[in-house]
């Protein structure tokens, strides 16, 4: 049994089934359009976001390194800056979770808290103050060159904190861990 189709028919379904691949396909075409757009608006977004956590994070550095640049100077410190050491562990608290509110930077984070958690053990420095404001004043440096350089784009830099590494570790290696148990 044989169908046979006029020829103003078929030319009329040839044509309806080119409406409905046309009309498909400029409704794939909005939506990879939109779909394309919202990604780029929220890279934008985490962008910003990013950009704005470490101006914050590098904000809060150099007001500690100014902070700290007044406290070591010899002599007493001003009464406007005590107590130095909760000002300076304030400062590098807040820089910390600056930093840990920047997205897609994941090594960065990790350096830079590395070296804000070394800045607040200054105490490893002894018990003069000068030390522990010296000691304050590298990690905030090395911390300030990282998150610099990952502002600027560039590759983030090694960590030159050796001497301080290795005198937590010892440190550190000296106690035993705490195991829960009762004493």
């Amino acid at each position: 049994m044989m169908i046979v189709v006029e020829s103003e028919t078929l030319a009329g379904l040839i044509g309806f089934g080119g409406a409905v691949v046309g009309a498909g396909g400029a409704l794939l075409g909005a939506w990879l359009q939109q779909h394309h757009a919202a990604k780029t608006a929220r890279n934008e977004r985490l962008d910003a976001r990013g950009y704005a956590a470490g101006e914050k994070a590098l904000s809060e550095l150099y007001q500690l390194r100014q902070h700290l640049v007044e406290c070591g100077v010899a002599g007493e410190v001003p009464q406007e800056r005590q107590p130095w050491r909760f000002i300076a562990i304030t400062h590098l608290d807040e820089a910390e979770l600056a930093v840990m509110l920047m997205p897609g930077a994941r090594l960065v984070h990790d350096r830079v808290v590395e070296v804000l958690v070394l800045g607040k053990r200054f105490e490893l420095a002894g018990q003069h103050r000068h030390r522990q404001v010296q000691w304050m004043k590298h990690c905030t440096t090395a911390a300030i060159d990282l998150l610099s350089a990952h502002m600027r784009g560039e590759p983030v830099p090694e960590i030159g904190l050796e001497r301080y590494r290795n005198r937590a570790r010892e440190h550190d290696s000296r106690f035993e861990p705490y195991d829960g148990g009762d004493d």
